[in-house]
């Protein structure tokens, strides 16, 4: 079951060439993504209402695309603009459904419920991927499992310590205290962990960025925001002890998880950093990190865990619970109320908590964690 009154990322911009036809599967339903020639994104079913052939194998006419099979031609809106068979007679029924689009931060979002409720308002908050001095990796992976696993696994980032061993691992994440907040539909996981051990991936850049040797104690922080469906944002660095965020390094990592099925996945990530921006090796080290704790790290476990659950819920299975879960299991109970809330017709919660631009301002120049204000 989904949210369908929502935003999900369908691509990257840089995925939607100017005559590209792309597909997508997204909430079970075939999409088809193309810019007109202006340049502004467009997407439909990418099923031809006619004998059902994927329209993405067919050609662009202008703004209009035309199917492969029998000729019939579809415009930005989804109807059929010319039948060339005998008489032109177009029904009522040669449409195919229009999706509400906006392209911002680098990606293409689309709103996959009712086209009239399509709320901008509703788009996270991700300002940082365009903020002046900063710059953007970007990436997407595959991963046969369910997107609330993969919820699950960002919320509660005590796995970091031992399924990221090498990488992200510390016992300071382990131990450390973790503070949740809500705030519409939106929930924090919050952890601060002073004067620790700095993990492996963060100790390679202390003596370049920070000029400290790199077994040097640290501030570590991991402030991670949830929005429904599943969007992330994690605010994560590393400074000197009892020093702001500014003596240090730190990033932000985007995730947006947008169900192609209940057992798969598209998750698209990023990486936001302002050190070593014009900086092509600090580039590869933070792409190949990522890579790394994502695919070869992050990845097969969540489709391990898929393939224990098959079609079953989590729940099913009466998982027993830690601290570490109240999160995920936050962030759960608040999409099943959406959608719940969806289906009666009600009016859609508001995402909640300060701008992510008030709480960088907040927190730049405090030596203590400065923790989103709700």
């Amino acid at each position: 079951m989904y949210l369908k009154g929502a935003w999900y990322v369908a691509a990257w911009s840089h995925e939607l060439g100017d005559t590209a036809l792309e597909t997508r599967t997204i909430l079970e339903q075939p999409v088809l993504l193309y810019r007109k020639e202006n340049g502004d994104p467009v997407a439909m079913g990418n099923l031809c209402p006619h004998r059902f052939a994927p329209l993405h194998m067919g050609k662009r006419i202008g703004d209009t695309v035309q199917c492969n099979y029998h000729g019939m031609v579809f415009g930005e809106n989804g109807q059929c603009v010319l039948n060339p068979h005998r008489g032109g007679v177009i029904s009522p029924a040669m449409k195919v459904p229009a999706y509400p689009l906006i392209e911002r931060g680098g990606a293409i979002w689309i709103w996959m419920g009712d086209p009239d409720k399509a709320d901008e308002a509703l788009l996270p908050d991700f300002a940082c991927y365009d903020a002046p001095g900063f710059t953007t990796i970007r990436g997407m992976m595959d991963v046969a499992a369910n997107y609330e696993l993969i919820t699950d696994n960002l919320l509660d980032l005590t796995h970091a310590d031992f399924l990221h061993e090498g990488t992200l691992s510390s016992e300071a994440i382990t131990i450390s205290k973790l503070e949740t907040l809500e705030a519409g539909s939106t929930v924090w996981a919050n952890r601060w962990c002073p004067n620790g051990e700095p993990p492996p991936v963060w100790s390679q850049l202390m003596e370049s960025e920070m000029n400290l040797a790199p077994t040097t104690p640290i501030d570590h922080w991991l402030y991670m925001r949830w929005d429904a469906p599943g969007h992330l944002l994690l605010d994560v660095g590393i400074s000197p002890v009892g020093q702001p965020r500014e003596a240090g390094v730190w990033v932000f990592t985007g995730h947006h998880l947008t169900p192609v099925s209940p057992t798969r996945t598209l998750y698209y990530w990023t990486v936001v950093r302002s050190h070593g921006v014009d900086d092509p090796a600090v580039a590869a080290f933070w792409q190949g990190s990522i890579d790394y704790a994502f695919a070869v790290q992050d990845k097969p476990m969540i489709e391990a865990q898929q393939a224990v659950l098959g079609n079953r819920h989590v729940d099913e299975l009466n998982p027993v619970a830690i601290p570490a879960d109240v999160a995920g299991a936050k962030a759960r109970r608040m999409l099943a109320r959406l959608i719940a809330a969806e289906q009666r017709g009600e009016e859609r919660l508001r995402p909640g908590g300060e701008a992510l631009a008030k709480l960088l301002a907040q927190s730049a120049n405090s030596a203590a964690p400065v923790l989103p204000v709700v």
